[in-house]
Order: C-alpha cells, then structure tokens, then sequence
C-alpha cells in the first residue's frame, strides 16, 4: 500500500483541496470520520513545512488573523489561513482580536436560534483547539467582543479579581501572548475598538503616526496607504473570518456592504498586503 505521507504531499503539491486529499487518504484510515482524516492530513503537512521552511537569518513576515467570532467562523478559513502563511513564508502570527463571539452573553439582542451561554462556550474552545494545533505560538489582540465577560462583570459590580483571566477561561498555551495592542518592527497592532468604515483603518495609522493594523470593521479588507516627505506609512483592515450564515450575524443580513474575509501579510512597516479568501475556500 501507497505511504499515506507521501500522497499527502503529492496530492498537496498538485493543488488538491483540504477536503479532496481527506476523501482520497479516507481508505487508509477506515477507523476515522472524515473530519479526523482532514486533521490528520493537515497535521502532517504542517510538520512536513515547519521542517523545510526554517531558513537562518530570514525576514520576519507577520500574517494577521483576522475576527473569528468563534464558535462562528468559517468552516475552511483555518485551511486558508495555513496555506497562505505557508505561501508567503510568515514567521510570526498575530491574532487581530474577537477570537471568541460571546453572543448569548452579550448586552445586545440574541437570536431566537441561539445556543444557550454555556454550549456556545462549550462550541468556542472546541475550535480554539484546532487553531491551538495550527499555530502554536502567536500574539492576541483582545477585541470588543473577547472582552464581554468582563464588561458584564463590571455592568454587575463584580471586581475583576472575581473574573477568571483570558487564558485560563479558554485553556490557552503559554506561548499565546495577551495584548491590548502591540507593536512589531514599527507596525501598530490593534483591534480597531472606534474605527469605522472602509477609512477606519488608514485613520488609526494617522493618528498613530505610524503604520496600523486592524480588524473590528468586518466590511472592509485592503490597505491605503498615506505619505508625506520624508515618511510611508500604511492602515491594513483585515477584513473577517466568520460564517455571515450564522446566527449570531443575522444583525447584517440587510446590510449595504457584505462581510469581507481574508487576512494580512506584514513584510515591513511600508509594505504589507491582504489577502482576500477566494471561492475554492468556500467549497464544502
């Protein structure tokens, strides 16, 4: 019989989907479901990369992930988020914030299909896992809506030492560092908490005086980028990462400007680019 490893990674490298190579690689694995096989084949061509990719003295490269809403988020966009960082070579990963949705614990209206609080929860870390497999180590941004227990809490008069802290709540590795923003080789990233519209962005980056990255505006993904004499700078928004069939986004069905799911290449602090998920990823 045919070393699954190695058809894994012919399959891989003659530009199979995910889901095509799970199906093929399905026969040498009769005792999984389909989604265990998907898994498997992805770990083992996560390894395969991280082995090859590691050159001595290269760049850094930041790809930025962006909203994920989770339990909300789109089914492949982890199986893009992978292929694009290994495409463009990324060392470093910042999360962008809005890693977790909260929606049945939220101040606003709930949809009348929601989980209840705890199964949502219960939903959330079993996907934070598989980006816990994916990416190892990166850098967190809390955004608006992470931060919901604890605007509850404080709404109640809980002291935040009554509050249990982020990584603990959603059993984190050590090596997801926590930040309000952070800034990486001269590049600001934030999640965007008071930016709006498609400006939102390149408006950070000016008031920053620096090159800016952020997600929080779900609409609008893409870069501008702002000059004057003697300075470049850039703002990136990027874009989403969710399911707009999901009920927890029923509140922009009706919207004029659709959700935009992608993510952010950073080369440098003049030079950046987004990504947008095109239509193979939204093939079942």
């Amino acid at each position: 019989m045919t070393d699954w490893k190695q058809e894994t990674e012919n399959l891989r490298q003659q530009g199979s989907s995910w889901t095509e190579i799970a199906e093929a690689m399905q026969n040498h694995f009769p005792e999984l479901n389909r989604q265990q096989v998907l898994e498997r084949v992805r770990g083992h061509i996560r390894r395969a990369n991280n082995k090859t990719s590691k050159v001595v003295g290269k760049d850094k490269v930041v790809g930025v992930i962006s909203d994920l809403h989770l339990p909300f988020a789109h089914e492949n966009y982890i199986h893009f988020l992978e292929d694009t960082f290994n495409k463009y070579g990324v060392t470093d990963i910042v999360n962008i914030g809005d890693l977790t949705d909260n929606h049945a614990i939220s101040r606003w209206q709930k949809s009348t299909s929601a989980h209840s609080a705890n199964m949502e929860y219960e939903l959330a870390r079993r996907d934070i896992e598989i980006y816990k497999r994916a990416f190892p180590e990166l850098d967190l941004v809390l955004g608006n809506h992470d931060l919901i227990p604890q605007r509850q809490c404080a709404t109640l008069g809980i002291p935040e030492q009554f509050v249990t802290g982020f990584h603990q709540l959603w059993d984190l590795p050590k090596k997801w560092r926590i930040h309000e923003q952070i800034e990486i080789d001269g590049v600001m990233y934030t999640h965007g908490i008071g930016a709006n519209g498609k400006n939102g962005a390149l408006d950070r980056a000016i008031s920053n005086m620096q090159s800016s990255v952020i997600g929080h505006c779900h609409s609008f993904g893409g870069i501008q980028y702002h000059s004057n004499s003697k300075h470049l700078i850039f703002g990136m928004n990027t874009g989403c990462g969710i399911d707009i069939d999901k009920y927890a986004f029923e509140y922009g069905k009706y919207n004029k400007n659709r959700e935009t799911l992608g993510c952010g290449i950073v080369f440098n602090e003049s030079n950046a680019i987004f990504v947008p998920m095109n239509n193979r990823y939204f093939r079942k």
